[in-house]
């Protein structure tokens, strides 16, 4: 879930802790589904934005628990999904057994390989945003599209945190905060076209973006 700032539970309660840390306990209880209303909102983005993979032969990085990798499949593509939390990784094979164990920012794939990749929710855990993109690029055929998605970065000034609970504690994952502007250097760095972003909003916060969805062609 999503805290923002003006919650009104203490953030005293909350306990802090990595990514990696946090998918150890997360993991048992995180289904392959939107579980709360932000998840949503930035799997319909990401929808709107996903061409037609049938035939194609599609990348879930980051895939968690397979939330789009069960999508890709469904959809007719010949889907792989990565991600590097073991624990996430075992719910992810009760999607697809098309799976395996690697970090973002070194996909253990060949270059051109691949003609879809989807990110969703991912490259906020890693602060190497540049590299990160530099792999998904990597992998992609000519031509190839990928859909990435992440809190929007507004959300580091308006004090939100990602939050779950676990063993009747509060847990916020630290993240990183990649700016609009640094998103788009980076797919351009990594030699990916933004074709189109959307920047979705809560109906709950329709002051502020909750999600940035990009789409790029390599």
């Amino acid at each position: 879930m999503l805290r923002w700032r003006f919650s009104r539970r203490s953030d005293a309660a909350v306990e802090r802790i990595d990514p990696q840390s946090a998918y150890e306990l997360w993991a048992a209880s995180y289904e392959p589904r939107p579980h709360n209303r932000l998840m949503e909102i930035e799997q319909a983005t990401v929808f709107e934005l996903m061409p037609d993979v049938r035939g194609l032969t599609a990348l879930d990085v980051g895939c968690g628990s397979g939330r789009y990798l069960r999508e890709l499949e469904s959809r007719g593509a010949v889907a792989f999904g990565m991600d590097f939390s073991t624990p996430m990784l075992k719910r992810a094979r009760r999607q697809s057994a098309r799976v395996a164990r690697a970090d973002l920012r070194a996909l253990p794939l060949e270059a051109m390989t691949i003609d879809v990749a989807i990110c969703g929710l991912a490259l906020g855990d890693v602060a190497e945003l540049e590299l990160a993109l530099a792999e998904i690029a990597r992998v992609l055929r000519p031509g190839g599209r990928a859909i990435y998605s992440v809190v929007h970065p507004a959300g580091e000034n308006a004090g939100w945190s990602r939050t779950f609970e676990s063993g009747g504690r509060q847990w916020a994952i630290d993240g990183h905060w990649h700016s609009l502007v640094r998103h788009r250097h980076a797919c351009a760095a990594a030699g990916l076209s933004m074709e189109e972003w959307r920047e979705p909003v809560l109906p709950e916060r329709p002051d502020q973006q909750a999600v940035l969805v990009v789409r790029a062609r390599r």
